[in-house]
């Protein structure tokens, strides 16, 4: 058992994170293995579908935030049984500009199967478990002065200015 291993899949579970919610779906298919399958609620199958699935059911979401957490990784030679939590926010675009959203907040799981290929850590197989998805109208209150999250990379993560 390494920390080493353990570190590079959940680092492999942060891009994954990070990917989705700046919507680099090239970096997200990269946290799996091509052949790889995902039961992703209301998409199974494989990661070319689940990008098309994903880019489909985001492209109306301005914010989404993942968190990753509570990582739990059961090494065995090159195959990790990976358990980790997630809590998702994904707010939905205004119909008018400053008008009321709506925000879904998701509670889940991720149940993984990790497989290590010539030195990589991937995901091989993915079962999203869902605990709750709660959704309610907001209006965003954030001052036009703050620096603005992007999904895209020309977020400040990427750019380094705002």
């Amino acid at each position: 058992m390494s920390l080493c291993d353990k570190q590079e899949i959940t680092e492999v579970l942060y891009r994954y994170a990070r990917a989705v919610d700046r919507k680099d779906f090239d970096r997200v298919a990269e946290c799996y293995f091509p052949e790889a399958i995902d039961n992703h609620g209301g998409y199974v199958g494989t990661v070319d579908g689940l990008i098309e699935d994903m880019k489909s059911r985001h492209a109306t979401i301005d914010s989404s935030l993942h968190y990753i957490t509570n990582v739990l990784i059961d090494l065995h030679g090159d195959t990790a049984n990976v358990e980790s939590y997630c809590l998702c926010y994904l707010r939905q675009a205004p119909v008018a500009p400053g008008g009321p959203q709506s925000r879904v907040t998701v509670k889940c799981r991720y149940v993984d199967r990790f497989e290590r290929r010539e030195g990589q850590w991937r995901i091989a197989d993915r079962i999203v478990v869902f605990d709750e998805s709660v959704t309610e109208e907001i209006v965003d209150g954030l001052d036009a002065a703050w620096v603005r999250s992007r999904r895209s990379l020309e977020d400040p993560v990427f750019t380094g200015k705002p």
